[in-house]
């Protein structure tokens, strides 16, 4: 499973690209939507409980329902951005032994290394979307049961070299507002 750096380096890379250089606050609001979805290693089900479709429309129906309270003080883009972040985790999570894309509703892992031939003997269930459960030596999620993995921090040296890059790119780019909070 990608590492919980990984995820940090790709939401601290997304969030230096899309957002301005005044738009600090933001962003480290923004920041925890890119990590969430690992909370249900200690709540629910792993890769199944926060790692769904369904988790993706929470922040869009948040827009939705303050529009029509007309009490919105959050720009629609930052929801619109929470949710791209709580997909790139578990697109990322998916290449990693798959997730639970439909879970309450259906219990099967998707993962798209299997679906594109990229590991084992996929290319011969191109069009399955189903994962069995063995495949030669790997073995793939195939039913979702609450447990407390470990997650790793830092998975392997090029995980960190690119946290380390993505650090150093979130922080060229809010550093007039990041060296105004330190003067303050």
């Amino acid at each position: 499973m990608p590492s919980i750096g990984l995820h940090l380096a790709v939401t601290l890379f997304f969030l230096a690209a899309v957002l301005k250089d005044a738009e600090y606050k933001p962003a480290l609001l923004l920041l925890p939507f890119g990590l969430i979805s690992d909370l249900d290693s200690f709540i629910g089900v792993h890769r199944a409980t926060l790692h769904n479709l369904f988790i993706l429309l929470v922040p869009l129906l948040v827009m939705i329902a303050l529009k029509r309270l007309k009490v919105s003080t959050i720009k629609d883009r930052y929801l619109i951005f929470a949710s791209l972040l709580l997909a790139s985790h578990i697109f990322l999570d998916a290449f990693y032994n798959g997730v639970f894309l439909f879970y309450p509703f259906i219990e099967k892992s998707y993962n798209p290394l299997f679906w594109f031939g990229l590991k084992e003997t996929g290319l011969s269930v191109l069009f399955t979307w189903i994962v069995p459960g063995n495949v030669g030596e790997l073995v793939y999620v195939i039913t979702p049961r609450p447990s407390v993995p470990e997650i790793p921090i830092i998975g392997s040296g090029i995980e960190l070299v690119i946290l380390i890059f993505a650090l150093l790119t979130f922080v060229l780019k809010f550093r007039v507002k990041l060296s105004k909070g330190l003067h303050a």
